[in-house]
């Protein structure tokens, strides 16, 4: 084997073994920039590549036909100022989405129309990175000025550039996924109508927070409330003047609340909140401030108010007992309310 031969045998060895490294990052469950940027830090490592120590990968952003930079190396201030945004068709790297072909250049020719002061010469690979017809990005390689184009070099990138199509395919597909579940997960415990927990995620906090209430030794109330007169709301102004005042109370109920209280509808017209580390008084007297803020907030429906009120049972949390003793006390307290004329509070 002659030294030709043994070149060609090592640059092969090392093209697969760069195609392998990025693979693997390709692959792993990092945000899209840091992935990027070490597939670029991989490639730059690249021995028989006549690349500058520089570079940068742009995301397409289809809808408004622009390139993001989102991962680089080496590049000066002056360039990210220039070129954190850069147009389909405009400079090379533009270009390259634009036509989904690599842009090659030696030097800083008519096409390069970014420019700014002491900018360096050099020359360019710039790598559409495709999948079928969509453009994913472009991967922008800085080469000393003169270089003649490689063939060899170039079909190299363009492999490249699909292993970081691959990338960022299976990102984007997980981040959809990750959405997706979370989606679901946040349905599955979220009232349709108000956005407020529902039964079944109330329960659970409950048993949550009353678990820590035991271990810290610390005071948990629970409000109950039922909107008056619920019935002829809805016969009065249908169901859509019933869902108006469910959301009118339950807006009232999450404003009127620390962003740690627990807010949830438990079905029909009654509403329920947990107030960690708080008293029976303290309770009291946000139930009041709530009862109050309901009288005030007429619902509106088709242009008519709804007037509303609402009535209100509290309870805390007593040494020894269980959450649903707590649950039945409210209760109760609830329907002392409802005995006593509505539009109150009572306390267990």
């Amino acid at each position: 084997m002659d030294l030709s031969e043994t070149a060609v045998l090592l640059r092969s060895i090392e093209q697969e073994r760069t195609l392998n490294t990025i693979l693997r990052i390709a692959v792993r469950d990092d945000p899209l920039p840091a992935l990027l940027h070490a597939c670029l830090q991989a490639l730059l490592g690249v021995s028989w590549l006549s690349l500058l120590p520089k570079g940068g990968v742009f995301l397409a952003e289809p809808e408004s036909q622009q390139l993001h930079l989102v991962a680089h190396i080496n590049l000066g201030d002056s360039l990210l100022r220039s070129c954190i945004r850069v147009p389909f068709g405009r400079c090379l790297c533009g270009l390259a989405a634009a036509t989904r072909q690599l842009q090659f250049a030696s030097e800083v020719d008519h096409r390069h129309v970014t420019r700014y002061p002491g900018i360096a010469p050099h020359g360019h690979y710039n790598v559409p990175i495709v999948q079928g017809e969509e453009v994913l990005g472009v991967l922008v390689l800085y080469l000393p000025e003169g270089h003649i184009a490689d063939p060899g070099e170039q079909d190299f990138l363009l492999a490249v550039a699909d292993v970081l199509a691959l990338a960022i395919r299976n990102r984007r597909v997980r981040e959809e996924l990750e959405r997706t579940c979370q989606k679901l997960a946040t349905l599955a415990i979220t009232d349709p109508l108000t956005g407020l927990l529902n039964r079944r995620a109330f329960f659970d906090e409950l048993e949550r927070v009353w678990a820590e209430a035991v271990r810290l030794d610390r005071p948990l109330a629970l409000l109950m409330c039922d909107i008056d007169h619920f019935k002829s709301v809805n016969d009065t102004y249908g169901h859509h003047g019933g869902d108006e005042a469910l959301r009118t109370v339950a807006l009232v109920l999450r404003a009127g609340t620390r962003a740690y209280d627990i807010v949830a509808r438990l079905g029909g017209e009654e509403f329920a909140v947990l107030f960690p580390g708080t008293g029976l008084e303290d309770a009291a007297t946000i139930g009041e401030r709530l009862r109050a803020g309901i009288a005030s907030t007429p619902a509106v429906c088709e242009g008519r108010e709804i007037l509303l009120t609402a009535s209100f049972g509290v309870a805390c949390r007593r040494p020894a007992s269980e959450p649903g003793e707590l649950v039945r006390r409210c209760d109760h307290a609830l329907y002392a309310a409802k005995r006593r004329g509505r539009n109150c509070v009572v306390c267990a």
